[in-house]
C-alpha cells in the first residue's frame, strides 16, 4: 500500500520549501505559459494584467473564506492565518472573487469577458489538476476511510494519520487532466461564451462527484457535505446558461 505526504520538499538556512506551494507555483506558470501561446494575436497583449488582479482576487477571498470556515482553530492560532504556503484555500470563496475581478477589469478595458475566459479555461484546468496534486503531497482534501480497493490506498489525513482511504486527490487531478483536454479541444468548434459555461458545468460535475469520497471536515445542510451542494447548484447553473447560449446561438457573436 502506497504512503504518500510530503510537505516539505527541502530546507534552505531558516526557509523551508513546501511541496504545496512549488507545486501549486508551478502549475501556475504552466497554466499561464500555455494561455500565452493561446493569446497570440488573438487579444489584447494586456490581458496578463487582468488575468494578476483576478489571480490576486481569487487568492485572498480563497484564503479568507477557509479561514472563516475554521473559526475554532485560527481563533487559537491567528498567527497561521496568512500562512498560504501551507495550503487552505477555499474554492467556493474565490472562484466568484476571481472572475467578478477579471469581468470588471474585461469591462473597464472594453475587452471581452467571455473571450478571455475561454482562453484561460484550459489553464486554468491544468491549473486545477496541479492544486489536486499539491493537496495529495500536503494532505489536504482527502478521502473519507473505506476498505482497500483500486480507488483506495493507505493514505494520511492532514494531520498525518494513515488509513485506508479514498484517493481523492489523484482522481481529481486525473479528471481535471481530461477536462483540460476536453475543452482544449473544444475551444476551435464551441463560441467563446459557451466554452466558458460548458467548462464550469464540467468542474462544477467533477468536483461533486469527487466530494462525495472527501473526509474532509466541512459544514453539512441538510446531511450533505456543503461544497456538495455548492458544486451541484453551480453545475445546474452553468448547464442552465450553456443552453440559453446555445437557444441563441444565431445571434451570439464571436466577439461577446
Amino acid at each position: 500500500m502506497m504512503k504518500r505526504m510530503v510537505p516539505i520538499l527541502g530546507r534552505y538556512g531558516p526557509f523551508f520549501f513546501y511541496s504545496y506551494t512549488a507545486i501549486l507555483g508551478s502549475g501556475l506558470l504552466l497554466a499561464l505559459g500555455l494561455t500565452r501561446g493561446l493569446a497570440r494575436e488573438r487579444i489584447a497583449p494586456a490581458w496578463w494584467h487582468g488575468v494578476v488582479l483576478a489571480l490576486a482576487a481569487g487568492m485572498l477571498a480563497g484564503r479568507a473564506g477557509f479561514v472563516a470556515s475554521r473559526p475554532d482553530y485560527y481563533r487559537l492560532h491567528p498567527g497561521e492565518i496568512g500562512w498560504i504556503w501551507q495550503g487552505g484555500l477555499s474554492y467556493h470563496a474565490a472562484l466568484p472573487a476571481s472572475l467578478l475581478t477579471l469581468w470588471w477589469w474585461c469591462r473597464r478595458h472594453g475587452l471581452s469577458f467571455y473571450r478571455l475566459a475561454a482562453l484561460l479555461a484550459p489553464g486554468a484546468l491544468l491549473w486545477g489538476a496541479a492544486g489536486w496534486l499539491a493537496c495529495y503531497l500536503e494532505g489536504c482534501a482527502y478521502g473519507r476511510e473505506t476498505t482497500l480497493g483500486w480507488l483506495a490506498a493507505d493514505l494520511p489525513d492532514s494531520f498525518g494519520v494513515y488509513a485506508v482511504r479514498y484517493q481523492t486527490q489523484l482522481l481529481g487531478a486525473a479528471a481535471f487532466l481530461v477536462l483540460a483536454l476536453a475543452i482544449w479541444r473544444a475551444r476551435q468548434a464551441v463560441r467563446p461564451a459557451a466554452l466558458f459555461w460548458l467548462a464550469l458545468a464540467l468542474v462544477s460535475v467533477a468536483r461533486a462527484l469527487l466530494s462525495l469520497w472527501r473526509g474532509d471536515p466541512v459544514a453539512e445542510l441538510a446531511g450533505w457535505r456543503l461544497d456538495t451542494v455548492a458544486d451541484g447548484v453551480l453545475a445546474i447553473a452553468a448547464a442552465a446558461l450553456l443552453l440559453a447560449t446555445a437557444a441563441r446561438r444565431g445571434s451570439l457573436r464571436e466577439d461577446e
